[in-house]
């Protein structure tokens, strides 16, 4: 079943939320609401588009109590809003958050987390006002909407025009404090409304919830445009299914800014453990460094499983790789790679492990010494995920047919990484599921004459 559902009153949004689960890995389909039931057997994350923004309030609650009606039981609701909380933003919360709670049972404490900021695009939440650009909603164009002009910013009003539900509210100066878990836990308001001007100010709150759901039981319903309920949901380990697979290796020989950056946005979105390589002490040969570095890769490797990350990075900066020696910046890569092999083949050995289900690799250098190491005959290309992110399956060696991405270390921007990773899991949950198929056609029947 699935592990997420996702309600939303517009198929823009509906996708543009779908595509923040599909960046981590999960497969996502957004549906028609007829369609919900069946796609809930089919998929990770299921977006039902209802198309009621404009409907009447009552039709549009409605929609909302038969979609998880349908979809039930799934790990978290997640009522995807307008970011500018135009249309039915009280009944369709209200009616979420009353149908988790009909399903869970009165002994269940049921808010819901309304996070309505979305940063990156300019959507922010301070004292409880939604600002666009800086600018509180009723003095910018949502103002002259045709159909739901707004004529208040301030979000807990927006939600009484149509719900009597109490909103607690937690204001950005506690967002940023240490006992956030407190704050959300405290208090029995139905809903709890989260100030927020970063990213990171969402990711803290996802986490805070995820911890008071695991200390008392309390179950979250989502409400927000989109970042918030992807966080939420990765906090809250709702992940893609793909049975006894291994973690996604990734190989990072390069030292670049870029590279630190997306290496922090993979690292604030998801399971990542990392095996930092100081490039001086391993390129000279530091016995004790080295045997430090593949008893740590290979515990990772035996203990992670999909779709956590296992990170071999270099943690010095550009400039101190630059200091080396020639001879031992022409070695640094192969060096690497040799280290990588020699634990993926210890790992297959290791009884009960599962060995890397995709591997990363990054710089051309570093992609060719670990390909050479793995005893790879080929590298089958697939395609791009974005320009110079190629991504295909290996051929030979022991990790013949997994599927692996490979891109230089100057290539696009803070999210390239996770775009990159978030390939590979859906090429493992692909594979995964022929080789299932595969399994399955070579299983006789069972026949009840045979038995006897």
């Amino acid at each position: 079943m699935a592990q997420v559902l996702v309600v939303a009153d517009d198929l823009t949004g509906a996708n543009a939320t779908g595509a923040r689960f599909a960046r981590s890995g999960m497969r996502v389909a957004t549906v028609a609401p007829e369609h919900v039931h069946p796609a809930a057997r089919e998929y990770d994350v299921v977006v039902a588009n209802l198309d009621s923004r404009h409907l009447p309030a009552d039709q549009a609650a409605d929609l909302v109590t038969d979609v998880i009606e349908a979809a039930w039981p799934v790990g978290l609701v997640v009522k995807r809003t307008d970011t500018t909380l135009r249309g039915n933003i009280g009944a369709e919360l209200e009616a979420a958050w009353r149908s988790v709670r009909e399903r869970t049972g009165p002994a269940t404490r049921v808010r819901a987390l309304f996070a309505p900021a979305f940063p990156t695009s300019g959507r922010v939440t301070v004292d409880g006002v939604q600002l666009l650009d800086g600018v509180p909603l009723e003095r910018t164009e949502a103002a002259v909407d045709p159909l739901r002009p707004m004529v208040t910013s301030v979000v807990a009003d927006i939600v009484a025009r149509q719900s009597d539900l109490a909103v607690r509210h937690v204001p950005i100066r506690r967002v940023t404090q240490g006992l956030l878990s407190e704050d959300l836990a405290a208090g029995d308001e139905p809903v709890v409304l989260c100030d927020a001007l970063t990213e990171q100010h969402l990711a803290d709150i996802a986490e805070a919830a995820a911890e008071v759901h695991r200390r008392d039981g309390t179950v979250w319903v989502a409400v927000d445009p989109g970042p918030a309920g992807a966080l939420l949901a990765d906090a809250l380990r709702l992940r893609g299914r793909a049975e006894a697979a291994g973690p996604l290796l990734t190989v990072v020989g390069s030292a670049t800014e870029l590279t630190r950056r997306q290496l922090d946005t993979v690292a604030r979105t998801g399971p990542v453990r990392f095996v930092d390589v100081d490039a001086a002490r391993f390129a000279a040969g530091e016995p004790g460094h080295r045997a430090a570095l593949a008893d740590a890769l290979a515990r990772h490797l035996e203990t992670a499983v999909f779709p956590e990350v296992v990170v071999v990075r270099t943690a010095t900066s550009a400039q101190d790789v630059v200091q080396l020696p020639d001879a031992a910046r022409r070695e640094l890569p192969g060096l690497l790679a040799g280290l990588v092999a020699g634990v993926v083949h210890d790992v297959q050995r290791a009884p009960g492990a599962a060995p890397p289900s995709g591997l990363y690799t990054s710089g051309g250098d570093v992609t060719s010494a670990v390909l050479d190491a793995l005893g790879a005959r080929a590298f089958e290309v697939g395609g791009e995920v974005v320009p110079l992110a190629v991504h295909g399956r290996l051929i030979g060696g022991p990790l013949d047919g997994t599927p692996v991405v490979t891109k230089g270390g100057l290539v696009g921007d803070d999210t390239t990484l996770l775009d990159c990773l978030g390939k590979l899991r859906r090429a493992v949950h692909a594979r995964t599921r022929t080789l299932s198929a595969e399994i399955s056609e070579h299983i006789p029947a069972t026949s009840s004459r045979a038995r006897p």
